[in-house]
């Protein structure tokens, strides 16, 4: 399953509207996270602004911890996370979006921890079909 930011700030910030939706689903899966590099700083950034420097140390600490795997992000998984951007022009999706749709074809996911239905309902897995949004 891959993980985006929007349900990670979720799942680390207990005063989030989804918060209670996301925090089982995290707590209760047995696979592990699969984690865009892009996906941190962005995650490191809401917490720290938003919630506090606590919640973005305890983040920050699991990643440090190894209990996502981060993974690596070379320059061809950039030039198809820009194929799938110049594809959805008109949907604004940026590079962290468009890792997530390239990091799921490797790991052969249509799995997505996100809240973040503007984009991932319209934004298609590179092998076809849907993606299965959580929670």
């Amino acid at each position: 399953m891959i993980a985006d930011t929007s349900g990670l700030f979720a799942y680390y910030n207990a005063g989030d509207a989804s918060h209670h939706a996301v925090k089982p689903v995290v707590d209760g899966t047995t696979d592990r996270f699969v984690v865009s590099p892009f996906i941190i700083g962005e995650l490191d950034y809401l917490l720290g602004d938003r919630v506090g420097v606590d919640a973005e140390l305890a983040a920050l600490a699991q990643f440090a911890v190894g209990a996502y795997d981060v993974a690596p992000f070379d320059s061809e998984d950039i030039g198809r996370a820009v194929e799938v951007i110049d594809k959805y022009r008109d949907q604004n999706v940026g590079l962290t979006d468009a890792s997530i749709v390239v990091l799921a074809h490797r790991y052969n996911t249509k799995q997505i921890l996100t809240l973040d239905h503007r984009h991932f309902d319209v934004l298609r897995p590179l092998s076809g079909g849907r993606f299965k949004l959580l929670p």
